[in-house]
Parts: structure tokens; C-alpha cells; sequence
């Protein structure tokens, strides 16, 4: 199951006003650019900046910022998606961040937020070099009451499995470690525990070396 499969199951993307806050290099900003929205981004780290600035068409608008302080406008965007990146924001500034959403969603606007459970084959590896079991449980939490909130109304939660193909150790290391400096000093205490976890939890199906993570799909419709 792919993450915009989840989206467009909710809500029709073309021409919609969308910003994917927490955009990495731009991955999932260029599904929503596939699906036919008017995508605009925004990440903290400037070399991934540049990478989504690059690889997305001349129309996005791909900026450096964070999630608790926002640089666009008033009710200038029709959705907004977390994917995998709100137990990035730290814990005391989450509740500032979802004020900066409903403030840039226009009145009946949308919020769709993928948050990874703390368990799954993935997670057993990845843990080893950095264990998010909190700040996971914390932003699912704050998920499941987000809807009793005044201004925010659940619309759906979907419950999937993202698979992830990595034929070697090596291609888990040069995507999910390496990138990273802190997770990159970690592995050289836990490598041979880590490699042996990951041989022993991957699936092997036909061909795929595939890692499996449990995450759930909240969405929001927001009104003032």
C-alpha cells in the first residue's frame, strides 16, 4: 500500500492547493504533483531543499522552514499532509504546528497525517540506530485526540502496512543510515546485531527483500 493511494481514496487531487510539510527530498511531494495537485513544500534540512526544489516541475513552491512556524499564508491551501514527519517536530511545539495548519487551510480544508506505529519489521531494524518508540506513541496519541479538538473533525483512519524493498543491507544502510550522521555513530556499536536483525525479519518475495511498516492515515477536515 502506497501512501497517495491512501490520499486519493479521501479526497481528488487535481488543482488542489496542497502542502506536504516535512518533505524530505520531495518523494511523496512528487506523488501528489502525479495526482494532479498544485504542491507546495516545506523542510528544515537545506540540502534536502534543494534536492526536492530539483527534482519536482517549476510550479511547487519548495521552501526552508518548520512545521510550528509556517511561511505561507492565511487559508492559502486546500490540504495539508504530514507523511511520516510529525514525530519529527519536537513534542512541546506539535500543538503550535497544528495551529499553523488550521491558520493556512482555507474553511473546509483538509489535514492528512501518516504517522508509523513503534513495532514492525522495519521498525526492528531501524530502532537499533534510533529508538522512536516515543516520540511514535506521543504523536499517535495526540492524533487520537485531535478530533474532540474544536476546529478539527475526523473524517477517517486507515490502518496499512508501507513495504519497503531493500535487496541488500547495504541499500538499508545507504538510505536509511548513512544520511544520517547520529544514526551513522550508532551503527558502529550495534552493526552485527543490526545486520543479523535484518536478516533474520525481511521477507523474501520473489525477488524483493522487503521490510514491512504499520502506520495509520488520519484525516482531518478543518473548519473555523
Amino acid at each position: 500500500m502506497r501512501h497517495i493511494d491512501v490520499l486519493t481514496s479521501l479526497i481528488d487531487l487535481p488543482r488542489k492547493r496542497v502542502l506536504d510539510i516535512g518533505a524530505g527530498d520531495g518523494s511523496y511531494s512528487r506523488d501528489l504533483e502525479a495526482a494532479g495537485a498544485v504542491v507546495s513544500a516545506i523542510e528544515v534540512d537545506p540540502e534536502k531543499v534543494a534536492r526536492a526544489r530539483a527534482s519536482l516541475s517549476p510550479r511547487a513552491d519548495v521552501r526552508l522552514g518548520r512545521a510550528e512556524a509556517l511561511p505561507f499564508a492565511d487559508r492559502s491551501h486546500d490540504l495539508a499532509c504530514l507523511f511520516f514527519s510529525l514525530h519529527h517536530v519536537p513534542m512541546e511545539v506539535q500543538d503550535t504546528a497544528l495551529a499553523e495548519v488550521r491558520r493556512i487551510l482555507r474553511p473546509g480544508g483538509r489535514l492528512h497525517v501518516v504517522e508509523p506505529y513503534p513495532h514492525g519489521t522495519m521498525f526492528d531494524v531501524v530502532r537499533m540506530v534510533e529508538d522512536e518508540t516515543v516520540v511514535r506513541t506521543h504523536s499517535h496519541h495526540l492524533l487520537d485526540q485531535l478530533g474532540a479538538r474544536a476546529g478539527f473533525q475526523k473524517i477517517a483512519q486507515r490502518d496499512y502496512v508501507l513495504s519497503r524493498d531493500f535487496p541488500t543491507f547495504d541499500d538499508l544502510l545507504n538510505k536509511i543510515v548513512r544520511p544520517d550522521p547520529a544514526r551513522t555513530a550508532a551503527f558502529e556499536t550495534v552493526a552485527p546485531e543490526m545486520e543479523a536483525t535484518y536478516r533474520r525479519v525481511a521477507e523474501d518475495r520473489g525477488g524483493q527483500c522487503l521490510l514491512h511498516q504499520p502506520c495509520a492515515a488520519y484525516h482531518f477536515s478543518v473548519e473555523d
